[in-house]
């Protein structure tokens, strides 16, 4: 089997775009960008699931191995995943959700990543699914800021889905997955993107309440101020030289 791809660059000298590997980047203006880097034949379902959780209203950048065969050397590190268009995508975003997966024969779907409040809001949408969830091990802690998917301003979440649990949700083979075909997925796998996507609504709502109470209390403070105070916060014509 061939050695691993150290980082894009590398994958790029030695594979070639759309054959070996295809990217699709949908730029929807949104506040959400749901990425997949191990897609298609790399990590199986990943690129189906962050499809739908995009959906029409996400951001979407998802990376698919197209080989016929073990995709397993296009797979590039997620602490070294460099790409100069993720990385616009993501300035642009506020938060991002990140779909991977790893092997294991329990059906678990670990989280991690820098955006807490994201975090725990996905990890209880989907309990209260069925689904399992745990904190996301590894050497490396996930909330690291290198990560891609902690760069946005609010950082954010990886979700990582043993081969177990994506094998529960479709009703094909694993390994029939290489982005070259439409996965068909069950409904476990649309109880799953209900959860997600239902827990992103949620966490948007809960990020807008947030402001419109920050910015209400702001005003009453000012509104509490004597009136001498309160006129340099008021906003004047400019003036002309």
């Amino acid at each position: 089997m061939p050695s691993l791809c150290r980082d894009f660059s590398e994958l790029v000298l030695r594979a070639e775009k759309d054959r070996d590997y295809r990217l699709v980047i949908c730029d929807r203006g949104a506040e959400i960008t749901v990425v997949a880097i191990h897609g298609g034949g790399i990590e199986p379902l990943t690129s189906a699931l962050a499809v739908a959780v995009a959906g029409e209203e996400h951001n979407l950048y998802d990376l698919q191995g197209l080989l016929p065969g073990d995709n397993t050397w296009l797979r590039v590190p997620a602490h070294r995943f460099e790409e100069a268009r993720l990385q616009a995508l993501l300035g642009r975003s506020q938060t991002a959700v990140s779909v991977d997966g790893m092997e294991g024969a329990e059906p678990v779907l670990y989280l991690g990543g820098r955006n807490r409040r994201l975090k725990a809001v996905l990890a209880q949408a989907l309990t209260e699914a069925g689904f399992v969830t745990a904190d996301l091990p590894g050497n490396k802690p996930a909330h690291d800021p290198t990560f891609f998917y902690n760069r946005p301003p609010e950082g954010g979440v990886q979700l990582v889905l043993t081969r177990a649990l994506r094998a529960s949700l479709t009703a094909m083979p694993l390994e029939g997955e290489n982005g070259q075909g439409r996965s068909q997925g069950n409904q476990r796998f649309a109880a799953l993107v209900a959860a997600v996507r239902g827990g992103l609504e949620r966490y948007r709502a809960e990020v807008r309440d947030d402001l419109e109470r920050t910015l209400a209390r702001f005003e009453r403070e000012i509104e509490a101020l004597p009136r001498s105070l309160r006129s340099h916060f008021h906003c004047h014509d400019a003036q002309e030289p």
